[in-house]
């Protein structure tokens, strides 16, 4: 097994689209992300017909604060965290980085707007298949999360089958619930039973779903059997009261809340989810909080749970930050166990090749059992690369790597400008 000191737990593959576009269907290849040429320079990435985004704020590595732009980045620039696998290790250790949890480019997002399902389920095949022949150049050091298309449960099994015989893929990524739409349905168990039982992490980069949508159920009525609480209100009223008054799109609390109140984590107990980059700092208030508005609402509602809704989150759960000093300093009120450093390589809230200085900032006074599971363990054993009781054992390594040469400057200091 190899040792892991630093595992960054949430990295982009910005590479061309046109890298992996290529292994789709030849009447189809139009239809998928499109690199453009900007009249204003640069390229741009079109997805659907629509303004393509600019590259710009996607690849920062290495750039100082006043270096960065919105537009105006070329692929043919071989800008860090765009190149091949082997420019990608030279990243790494150029950042004191000994393995990345690798998710898309940030176009992943727009795909939602392609409303032909075929082209979905075709670009996340050919997407995928790209992915794992990257990430086999060296998969103890890249780990693949993989992409699920966002078009219906049918979809979804077939590319969970598919990608878990990739040995380089670790996760397996949603932008929507597996039925996709952005609310759960008993559709849905097949996936969370399959997943559950390969052992395979279920992952988001942000969230998949329910954000910000209102307090009604809006799959009603429809042929998918909406998740359902055992009492007598609406699933997606109740879930509301325990977000306390606190969602915002990067934020995946109603996605969670769903999970639990629907059973999910009750049906299928080993199941494991990571979300990337939803920073931590608001968790020890949401936590106390959801669990104060479960005791005071559960009772008019009658609505029953085998545990705490905080319990189910630590139980299942982690999430990953970049500096998040509140967060880090409340640890022990998330749970040690559930958060995780990521570098956000190569975009713009990263600090490459800089994170050494990023760690040290926060981390230097931890001690090294809870350092060693924030900058390596928890990301590790949530993918299945070691396994919860390794994890403990190797938590009581001391941390070997040399830190009291490095100048560790104010934040910011150093890319300022």
């Amino acid at each position: 097994m190899a040792k892991y000191n630093v595992i960054s737990a949430d990295a982009h593959l910005e590479t061309p689209p046109t890298d992996w576009v290529e292994r789709m269907p030849a009447n189809l290849r139009s239809e998928a992300p499109q690199i453009v040429k900007l009249d204003t320079g640069g390229d741009g990435v079109s997805v659907a017909g629509k303004p393509p985004a600019p590259l710009g704020l996607q690849l920062t590595g290495g750039q100082k604060f006043n270096e960065f732009v919105t537009r105006g980045r070329s692929f043919s620039d071989k800008l860090p965290g765009s190149g091949d696998p082997a420019q990608r290790l030279r990243e790494q250790d150029q950042d004191g980085t000994d393995a990345e949890l690798m998710y898309c480019a940030v176009v992943q997002t727009a795909l939602k707007s392609i409303k032909n399902p075929v082209v979905l389920k075709e670009i996340a095949k050919a997407y995928n298949a790209y992915l794992n022949d990257f990430c086999s150049h060296s998969p103890d050091r890249l780990f693949g999360a993989a992409l699920i298309p966002p078009t219906n449960i049918d979809d979804a099994m077939e590319e969970l089958e598919r990608i878990s015989n990739y040995k380089a893929v670790r996760a397996a990524c949603l932008i929507t619930f597996p039925n996709g739409s952005e609310w759960g349905t008993y559709g849905d168990e097949p996936f969370w039973k399959a997943a559950s039982d390969m052992g395979l992490c279920v992952t988001a980069h942000h969230n998949f779903g329910g954000e910000d949508k209102g307090k009604s159920h809006p799959l009603a009525g429809q042929k998918d059997k909406a998740l359902q609480l055992d009492g007598e209100v609406d699933l997606a009223h109740f879930a509301w009261l325990l977000t306390c008054d606190m969602p915002i799109p990067t934020i995946p609390i109603l996605t969670i809340e769903q999970l639990f109140l629907g059973g999910v984590f009750d049906r299928h107990p080993k199941i494991r989810f990571h979300f990337a980059e939803t920073g931590i700092g608001w968790l020890p208030y949401w936590l106390e909080q959801m669990d104060d508005r479960f005791e005071r609402h559960r009772h008019w509602a009658k609505v029953k749970l085998n545990k705490k809704p905080s319990d189910y989150v630590r139980q299942h759960v982690t999430f990953s930050f970049q500096e998040d000093h509140a967060g880090t300093r409340n640890r022990d009120l998330i749970g040690i166990d559930n958060i995780c450093w990521a570098s956000d390589f190569p975009h713009s809230v990263g600090d490459w090749p800089y994170s050494r200085e990023t760690r040290e900032r926060q981390f230097k006074n931890l001690p090294d059992n809870e350092r060693r599971k924030l900058e390596a363990l928890n990301i590790a054993t949530q993918l299945g690369v070691i396994s919860k009781e390794e994890k403990e054992k190797l938590a009581q390594e001391p941390i070997s790597r040399k830190v009291e040469a490095l100048k560790i400057p104010a934040r910011g200091e150093r890319r300022g400008g």
